[in-house]
Formats: C-alpha cells, structure tokens, sequence
C-alpha cells in the first residue's frame, strides 16, 4: 500500500480507511493502458479512485468507451475537460485548443477546481518524463502537480515511473518502424526512437513498487474497450496487449510509482 490505512481500535477498517484517491491522464484509454492494473491494485486495499480525463478526444464515442472501461476498473466517477488531444484540431464537443498549446496555468486552474471539490487523499498522473515520451502525459503532469499543490497541499502526489525495458520497448518499436520506411512519429508529436534517449525530463527515484499480477486479467477487460486504439499502435505494443496475462507478468506485472509531492 502506499500509505497505511488508518484502523479501528478493533483492528477493522474504518470508513475512514475508504480514502478517495483521484487519478489524472490525458487521454482516454491512459487510465487502463497505463495504470490498468495498478488502480484495481490500489481499490483492493482500500482506495477509492476517481478519474478525471483531460483530453479524452471526442471525436467519436471515446468518452463513451472511457467510462465503460473505468467501471471494469472499479473507478467510481470520470470526468472531463475538452482539450484537444496532441495533432487534432478543436472541434464538435472539443470546444477548448489542443492540451499542447492551452496556457499551463488555465489547465491547471480547471484540474484544481476538480481536486478541490474531491478533496482527495492521493492523486496519481504520469511520470514527469510523459511515461514513454508523449508531450500531453508530461504536460498533464506538470499541472497536475501544480493544481495538486494549490487545491491539496496534504494530498500525497503519486507519478508512474517506468522501467528502462518499457522505455526500451517503445524505442525499438520506432525503429522497427523506421526500417521499414515508415513514420516514427505519433501525430507528428512523439518520436518513439527517442523515448530513452534521455530527451524527456529526468524522472523521479522510484518510491514505491507494486505487485499487480493479479489484476492484469481486470486491465486485459477494460483494454478490450479500446481495440480501435490498440490496432493503430506499434506492432510490438499490440503483440503485447493481445498476449495472455501470464506472457504479460514480466513487463506489466509490477507498478512502480514515484512520489511527486
């Protein structure tokens, strides 16, 4: 557990002990491709998640598909902010300018309105670095952490933090790519050859580390509602998410986080 929960005299759990935690991605589908297995993790001792999507991209029944994968994660509410994802222009329901180019402030403020009114004990987002590279997820760290700081200064402040083999793995997809003549970049944002070239911010030590294995078969559920996001990744990563859990232990079956604040 992250932190200990606090007991009853009695020795059981406490309401108390059913803290509210608050998750915060870029995009949907981050939630379970990323912490798909760590959320159920964090609910069974104890937590009580909430999701809040900052880019969700609705430019088709994404939001729809997000919030069916949260209940299959056990997440109790999502919401939304309306910025574009990275390389799609702001339309329809996407009323606000990409994540990329919005005034980090602005974000920031709008997550904060949301943490306070959740007033949560723990909030979780993507490593400084952007998790494999991606500019949104560094950008939504940023000010996630800002919002955190201003809206819950005692809430412990929770990034992803990944492995070189992840970072690796992500590299040697853009490779492959790139040999067989085609584009390595993803939506003319994210080079996936530099992912561990150490381009991104340097990420934080490591402060806790999970065992999820047992809950790869609740993320492996959720995923199935972004088969449409899946298909159009690296073939590496796909061969990935379609293995069965037990082939999926040695890169998915630990969690590990750093604390950001």
């Amino acid at each position: 557990m992250i932190t200990e929960l606090p007991r009853t005299p009695s020795g059981e759990a406490s309401e108390e002990t059913q803290k509210n935690a608050l998750a915060v991605f870029a995009h949907a589908d981050d939630e379970t491709l990323l912490a798909g297995a760590l959320i159920p993790k964090l609910i069974d001792d104890g937590w009580r998640f909430h999701l809040l999507c900052v880019s969700p991209g609705d430019d088709d029944d994404r939001s729809a598909r997000m919030e069916l994968a949260a209940a299959e994660l056990g997440i109790e509410s999502v919401s939304s902010l309306r910025f574009a994802p990275a390389g799609e222009p702001a339309s329809g329901v996407m009323a606000s300018p990409p994540l990329l180019s919005a005034p980090e402030p602005a974000v920031a403020g709008l997550i904060e309105a949301r943490i306070a009114a959740l007033n949560p004990a723990m909030v979780l987002t993507h490593s400084p670095s952007g998790d494999y590279g991606h500019p949104d997820h560094a950008r939504c760290h940023r000010v996630t952490v800002a919002a955190a700081r201003a809206a819950a200064p005692n809430a412990a402040v929770y990034a992803l933090a990944w492995p070189k083999s992840m970072l690796w793995l992500n590299s040697l997809a853009g490779r492959l790519l790139r040999s067989r003549g085609r584009a390595v970049q993803i939506k003319n944002e994210l080079d996936l050859t530099k992912a561990d070239e150490g381009s991104s911010p340097p990420s934080l030590p490591v402060t806790n580390t999970h065992d999820v294995h047992r809950f790869l078969h609740v993320r492996k559920r959720a995923s199935r509602h972004y088969r449409k996001e899946m298909s159009q990744g690296p073939l590496p990563l796909r061969l990935l998410e379609a293995a069965p859990t037990w082939l999926q232990r040695p890169i998915l079956g630990k969690a590990r986080l750093s604390r950001a604040r």
